[in-house]
């Protein structure tokens, strides 16, 4: 059991070390890091080479050619503009369906680095994406015969107006290979908020959203070139 002696001589450092912070409040100001401001550090200019890889490994072939633009804003939050094109023009041998289409679409969000502490080059982010493009498509499908009555009905759409508007969540990853020169990857989780007008059963590949009516995934493989401008700034 603690004697009363030892009990006091305990007592009185833990009073000494709880109050040695006060001796020199100067010191104790001097010794906490200043809080970081957060400024803009340099730009992301990227293009997307997964929109022609991607259709080596599938079927239903549909491409896209994009290019994006992200603010490094203390090397932490980085909004981010991506625009692009997204076109198919395929026939399904098992149904002789003809779908075709050709637009632009547009992405804008923001992107967290999760290591924004260690600083350039490598970092992981997380996230999100409002996506927009408006349309037209064209589909061209063999005649309907009516069992009953005989005869047939036309099956050919041309330029059928239509837009959408979808979410997306992102994660991904980037690194520099050379001097100011990355590399990455992202993973896309899509959701769609508005499609329409819808008619004769609605599109079938959106352009920047997918060949999806409901949710969708995708992914991005980008080569980036890092303009530095706080260096330039010294």
């Amino acid at each position: 059991m603690m004697s009363a002696r030892t009990f006091r001589l305990f007592i009185a450092l833990m009073i000494s070390v709880a109050t040695a912070g006060y001796a020199n409040p100067q010191t104790t100001k001097e010794k906490k890091a200043p809080k970081e401001k957060l400024s803009l550090e340099g730009v992301y200019i990227a293009a997307d080479a997964f929109g022609y890889i991607y259709p080596l490994f599938v079927k239903d072939k549909y491409y896209s050619s994009e290019v994006s633009a992200a603010l490094s804003i203390g090397n932490r939050f980085f909004p981010t503009v991506e625009v692009g094109v997204g076109h198919t023009d395929i026939v399904s041998h098992l149904y002789d369906i003809g779908y075709s289409t050709r637009a632009p679409y547009y992405r804008i969000g923001m992107d967290y680095n999760m290591q924004y502490t260690n600083g350039r080059p490598n970092y992981i982010y997380l996230g999100g994406r409002i996506g927009y493009t408006d349309f037209e498509y064209s589909v061209d499908a063999p005649a309907l015969v009516d069992p009953v009555w005989g005869g047939e009905v036309p099956m050919k759409l041309d330029d059928v107006p239509c837009r959408a508007v979808w979410a997306e969540a992102v994660g991904g990853v980037r690194a520099e290979i050379f001097k100011n020169i990355c590399m990455g990857w992202s993973l896309r989780y899509k959701y769609p908020l508005h499609k329409g007008p819808i008619s004769n059963g609605g599109p079938w590949y959106i352009p920047g959203f997918g060949a999806s009516s409901k949710t969708a995934f995708s992914a991005t493989y980008t080569v980036s070139y890092y303009l530095n401008l706080k260096a330039r700034r010294k």
